[in-house]
């Protein structure tokens, strides 16, 4: 099963379930306010799947793929799905677990994404070196 996504999306849904983490911890006070807000952020489909799952004590509920297995339940993914995964935001259920995956090079944190690449300085062989 697949379901359309943006990048906005899977962060979305990734905040909802650190959110859902941190309330089983201990730390219920603040999670009404905080994931509600959240969820609403996240489309009905996806928000529908996500609570089936959470319902169905399936946590954490969206989980990366890593190394071509579902890091949920640490099964190696069919080839096809794997590379589904890596081309879209889409997002992808585990054969397995039934876990929502999403692919996290496609997913960069928006702190990361808001920051340029500092530039490199030149390699000390590059720098020693002199045209003649």
């Amino acid at each position: 099963m697949t379901i359309e996504a943006t990048v906005e999306d899977v962060r979305a849904l990734l905040e909802l379930a650190k959110a859902d983490r941190v309330a089983d911890q201990g730390a219920s006070e603040t999670r009404p306010a905080s994931r509600g807000a959240t969820a609403r952020r996240v489309p009905t489909a996806l928000l529908d799947r996500y609570q089936l799952l959470l319902h169905g004590g399936r946590t954490p509920v969206i989980v990366a793929i890593e190394r071509g297995a579902c890091s949920g339940c640490h099964v190696r993914l069919p080839v096809m799905l794997e590379q589904k995964a890596s081309r879209s935001t889409a997002i992808h259920t585990c054969p397995h677990c039934r876990r929502m995956l999403y692919a996290p090079q496609l997913v960069r944190p928006a702190s990361d994404a808001d920051v340029e690449e500092p530039a490199r300085p030149a390699s000390p062989k590059s720098a020693g070196k002199r045209s003649r």
